[in-house]
């Protein structure tokens, strides 16, 4: 078990990844492995190439193949920069994968303690879009998307509407709860009048399962809009995270996320979201 950086071979947002998987490891005393995916060139060539470009495959095949190394050693050199100056005392391991990054990716969440992403990864267009979107929506697995800054001592918080994401949100990343100890319930005043026929959705439920996990408890109500009331309790109390439940559409739908997550992920100055859908 391990923490999980995926890694794109861009430095900057390699080092980040690194970084905020350091932190997190540290506090689970748990190996960070730096996963960086490519599929194999000559299966992209296969799918890729017409027939009247057969013969100039073997240069096209020779570039991605450079292209790839180079891309690799800048994700090594990002991944070991960051592990030898953050991860003392932890193990720290770089994995060279020849696979898609998306079910490199989704494989890695399976198990992994936590998978975490550069914040870059939530936009439309960039390196790991898809692989996020993917182990988010296709495959409906935890990951953790770095925050824009480092990840701070703080206490975590679990944005509750007694809804499943939520749930599943909080139950996948337990461990990374009880290890940073202390939680901060967020929730919206007008989730209980909608859901007043659901007791699950009071935040007393998941208080009193929380502190029978050890994990100490603040419940604080959030006024106006949703995720502008979670970024503004995240700053005010130096949260670490935000946990919370993602949620959206299928790839058919209008838009991939729903307005909530949208907000969350789209935020210039935000902490680390600990999701699920």
């Amino acid at each position: 078990m391990s923490v999980v950086a995926v890694l794109q071979g861009t430095e900057a947002e390699d080092r980040q990844t690194t970084l905020a998987a350091i932190e997190i490891a540290r506090r689970l005393n748990t190996p960070v492995t730096g996963l960086f995916a490519l599929p194999d060139p000559m299966a992209v060539l296969m799918v890729s190439t017409s027939p009247e470009m057969a013969s100039i495959s073997p240069s096209m095949t020779q570039s991605m193949i450079d292209q790839q190394a180079a891309m690799t050693e800048i994700a090594k050199t990002a991944f070991h920069d960051a592990t030898s100056t953050g991860a003392h005392g932890l193990d720290c391991d770089f994995f060279h994968e020849v696979n898609t990054v998306e079910r490199a990716s989704a494989n890695a969440a399976t198990l992994a303690e936590a998978v975490v992403f550069p914040r870059s990864a939530a936009t439309v267009g960039e390196p790991l879009y898809m692989a996020f979107e993917h182990v988010m929506m296709e495959a409906r697995l935890p990951l953790v998307l770095a925050g824009t800054d480092s990840i701070p001592a703080g206490p975590v918080i679990i944005a509750w509407d007694g809804s499943n994401g939520a749930a599943r949100a909080v139950r996948f990343h337990l461990p990374l709860i009880r290890a940073f100890g202390d939680v901060i319930i967020a929730q919206a005043p007008k989730d209980l009048e909608r859901d007043a026929a659901r007791p699950v959705a009071e935040p007393g439920t998941l208080e009193d399962w929380l502190k029978r996990h050890d994990v100490s408890v603040k419940v604080a109500a959030i006024e106006g809009d949703v995720s502008g009331g979670l970024l503004a309790l995240a700053k005010g109390s130096g949260a670490a995270m935000i946990v919370a439940g993602a949620y959206g559409h299928s790839r058919l739908g209008e838009r991939l996320f729903g307005g909530t997550t949208r907000h969350l992920l789209s935020a210039k100055d935000a902490p680390a979201l600990a999701l699920a859908r």
